[in-house]
């Protein structure tokens, strides 16, 4: 292991030498570069305009060739066990050869990776695996792009990267009176989530597909608001083209839109502030004990799942109104000392007035456990979990409840009360491991961990529909689900091999389509429609 990271460090500094050489000395030939189609955001993932070809092996006139331990290492293969994974090398350029130093995520199986180029835009990421990786580039000069690249099985590869111009303009959020809206906003309904801008070449709907973050990702512009605009402009919006229709949001509402024309010198929405408070929701609830006593000062939450904290207290009849609410689907959390805790989704429509009823809080029961590896040894891994009894409507299963396992692969789950649970465990190296467990549990819970089969999730680009896909065990148990949003058209369900039930709902909670899948050798594929 320790040869493979030195070797690596030796590659890293044949790379960088080369990629000087290549800038500073000469006009020797280079690989290649491959074009990135520019992302059209509601739409299928762009694919690679041409094949990104490895960086010729050949040393340069002028540069001494690198030492054998880095040529060995250069040409070895990727190994699951090995922590560095895949070194993956490369520059990032406008179609006129100018460098960007803009920032890379890559993405597989819910594992990502981020870097970011140089002035000179060369870029070095490591930690990855072979497969089809998800890949974002962003930056105030280039459209943003999305492409899916193959890593092959080589520890050290290259990929150049060719982006398209943006077009960045100031935009103006203002009410009637010329003040600026996004303070105004923020004063009259705290709660609510700041203004959004998108921009594409062809019209907006007039409402998108609801989801739980703070704002709709839709379009192929890039939105970059200013938390305190200090200048009068809230913010940037760069443009793939002119002319291009631009929208102003709020979440998935469309609240104005406009066709922006080349020569334009900025973009301007004018807000009425108190018609917008029209569209902000409220609800209320009550938390009782198991024995229907009310529960007084429980702490209640309701917000998206960028912003979490705030809540507040409920009365001494256990009851809450949380109003001035931003409408689409908010994260609601309830908790009280030496009580269970509440974690499911809500979903708020416009100016709506929903009583949610009540909550009934028992004691904490934690859920006890082992997990153990094929061998029947302990093991560890990111452990989460979803309880059943608060999952009244088809929603995506929480991600952010985690817990530790220790040396012994033992794991506490905090804040559960009685009843079923559903427990997955993930590990690094692509093992998994789920159960669906009654608590207080009949038996030692013990999850075993596995090699992860999959299943090829694909869906319908179109930014006013969203999807829940569930999957469930042999006993018809909801053992796993996910949520697709219209920037979401292609993912990916890793499960123990198996046979599994599945339904799938839109945005409007309507079941759109069920099925029976297995999950095994050969991923399987799920086409939504």
């Amino acid at each position: 292991m320790i040869g493979r990271l030195v070797g690596l460090c030796v590659v890293e500094g044949v790379v960088v030498l080369w990629l000087a050489t290549q800038l500073f000395g000469g006009a020797a030939e280079s690989a290649p570069a491959a074009e990135v189609a520019p992302a059209t955001m509601p739409g299928p993932v762009a694919t690679m305009a041409a094949t990104a070809e490895p960086a010729s092996e050949e040393p340069r006139e002028r540069a001494a060739p690198p030492p054998a331990a880095a040529r060995s290492e250069a040409t070895a293969t990727w190994r699951p066990d090995d922590p560095v994974g895949v070194l993956l090398t490369g520059t990032i350029r406008l179609r006129d050869g100018t460098p960007v130093d803009a920032s890379l995520s890559l993405e597989l199986d819910k594992k990502r990776q981020y870097a970011k180029a140089g002035q000179d835009g060369s870029f070095a990421i490591v930690g990855l695996q072979p497969g089809d990786w998800n890949l974002v580039l962003r930056d105030d000069r280039i459209v943003e792009t999305k492409s899916v690249i193959t890593i092959g099985e080589d520890a050290v590869q290259r990929r150049d990267f060719v982006c398209d111009p943006s077009f960045p303009m100031k935009v103006r959020i203002v009410t009637p009176d010329g003040k600026d809206a996004t303070a105004a906003l923020r004063t009259a309904l705290p709660e609510f989530e700041d203004f959004a801008v998108a921009g594409q070449r062809e019209p907006f709907p007039d409402r998108l597909a609801p989801t739980d973050y703070g704002m709709v990702f839709v379009g192929d512009a890039q939105w970059r608001g200013e938390m305190n605009p200090r200048d009068g402009f809230a913010g940037t919006l760069s443009l793939t083209g002119l002319p291009a229709h631009v929208a102003l949001l709020h979440r998935h509402l469309v609240l104005q839109q406009q066709v922006v024309q080349p020569g334009q010198p900025q973009i301007e929405f004018v807000v009425d502030v108190a018609e917008l408070t029209k569209l902000a929701g409220s609800v209320t609830l009550r938390v009782v004990d198991d024995q229907g006593a009310p529960v007084v000062g429980a702490h209640v939450g309701l917000h998206t799942s960028n912003r979490g904290g705030g809540g507040r207290p409920t009365d001494e009849t256990g009851r809450i109104t949380l109003d001035g609410l931003s409408p689409g689907l908010l994260q609601l959390g309830i908790q009280a000392k030496d009580r269970e805790s509440v974690w499911t989704m809500v979903r708020v429509e416009p100016g709506q007035r929903a009583d949610l009823g009540e909550f009934r809080l028992g004691a904490v029961v934690p859920l006890q456990g082992t997990v153990l590896d094929a061998d029947g040894k302990p093991a560890g891994g990111n452990l989460v979990w979803t309880e059943l009894k608060w999952r009244t409507a088809p929603t995506e299963f929480r991600s952010n409840l985690t817990t530790a396992i220790d040396a012994d692969g033992k794991f506490s789950l905090w804040g559960t009360g009685s009843g079923r649970i559903a427990v997955q465990v993930r590990t690094q190296d692509g093992r998994i491991a789920t159960g669906v467990f009654d608590n207080p549990p009949a038996e030692p819970v013990v999850l075993r961990l596995g090699e992860a089969a999959s299943c090829k999730v694909t869906r319908p680009a179109d930014p006013t529909r969203a999807f829940v896909v569930t999957m469930f065990d042999a006993r018809r148990l909801p053992i796993q689900a996910i949520y697709l949003e219209a920037r979401t058209t292609t993912t990916t369900i890793s499960l123990p091999p198996g046979e599994y039930t599945f339904e799938v709902h839109d945005e409007t909670q309507r079941l759109v389509q069920s099925g029976a899948l297995l999950f095994g050798a050969t991923p399987c594929s799920l086409e939504i429609r």
